[in-house]
């Protein structure tokens, strides 16, 4: 992805499931300009790889210990709450050294930072910080995503002259995550951050190819006739003939968790579910042998039963699952290929 602007690659929660030792060493060649995670253990992990790049923790820890492990690592704080000021003054006076910092703004998420109504004055916080940027995270909308992100772009920039007019350079400013810099760029500001993108994971249509699947194995290929139920309670109705296959991952790996969104309770969704029953819709596709196959019935706990008739195959195939690498269990071993 070409942005011409900086690039912030986001490994948090764990590189989004597939380890922050794994994604760094498979992004750590390309032209990064930060790394952000979420935890503490996070940025202990990457110094523990070798990163010796500069490294942002996106939440806004408060404890000194947390605070003082992080500027003994070098690592970049998120200000977004006055309680840390004292913190981070006491780190100052014990190492000698001012902790590096980038200020948090809520432009609308409602979940860190400072209000945009209430900007402390941050210059005579200069004594002891060093202010290296300022960012906030969008909060997107179904509705229209183009004037949410206006609107949180204009609350943004006020927080941003109101820094300014204290006299603080606000430094590195961003608010880009991974749908909107491929759907706006950087939207006039100095980076991007970019997480989900890693994984070609992203709610537009951005061209990119999706970098993360479960394999597991065909454990068994079985007949069933027209007319028999199968499955828990006996839910799936065989309209025809069907050749099935036994697959040994369920839910317990992760499968059949992908979060769609927030519950839809409204009576046209209730109707468009109660369609998808009537016409069994699949509840998820794998691939197996470059074919789309639909898993049938309920999926369980440690397996899942797949519809084969229209595909070849045999014991052994490999099967190919779509997950979020957030849900699979860390018992499931991650390969990078």
């Amino acid at each position: 992805m070409t942005t011409g602007v900086k690039v912030i690659a986001v490994l948090k929660e764990n590189g989004y499931g597939l380890g922050v030792a794994n994604m760094y060493h498979i992004i750590k060649d390309q032209d990064i300009f930060m790394y952000a995670v979420t935890s503490p253990c996070e940025a202990i992990a990457l110094r523990e790889e070798g990163c010796k790049a500069d490294i942002l923790m996106l939440t806004p820890i408060q404890e000194y210990s947390e605070l003082l492990l992080m500027a003994t690592l070098d690592v970049v704080v998120a200000l977004g709450s006055e309680k840390q000021i004292p913190e981070l003054r006491d780190v100052y006076k014990f190492t000698g050294r001012k902790p590096r910092v980038h200020i948090q703004i809520d432009s609308g998420l409602g979940r860190y930072g400072f209000n945009v109504d209430d900007i402390p004055n941050f210059k005579k916080c200069e004594e002891f910080l060093s202010i290296e940027g300022c960012f906030s995270h969008l909060a997107g909308s179904k509705r229209n995503y183009r004037r949410s992100v206006e609107r949180q772009v204009r609350m943004f920039k006020v927080a941003l002259e109101k820094i300014r007019a204290t006299g603080v350079n606000p430094g590195i400013c961003h608010i880009s995550n991974s749908k909107a810099a491929l759907t706006f760029g950087a939207l006039g500001f100095d980076a991007v951050r970019v997480g989900s993108a890693l994984l070609g994971k992203v709610p537009v249509d951005s061209g990119l190819e999706e970098a993360v699947w479960l394999e597991s194995k065909v454990f068994s290929v079985y007949n069933r006739l027209e007319g028999e139920h199968i499955g828990y309670n006996g839910e799936t109705f065989l309209k025809r003939d069907s050749d099935l296959a036994v697959v040994r991952v369920g839910t317990g790996c992760g499968v059949g968790l992908i979060q769609k969104g927030a519950l839809d309770f409204t009576f046209l969704n209730i109707i468009k579910n109660i369609l998808r029953r009537i016409n069994e819709d699949p509840v998820l596709s794998v691939w197996i042998n470059g074919k789309q196959s639909p898993v049938i019935g309920r999926i369980g706990v440690s397996h899942m039963t797949v519809d084969v008739t229209e595909n070849s195959v045999k014991e052994g195939d490999t099967v190919k699952v779509q997950v979020n690498p957030l849900l699979v269990h860390p018992y499931v071993r991650r390969q990078v290929i």
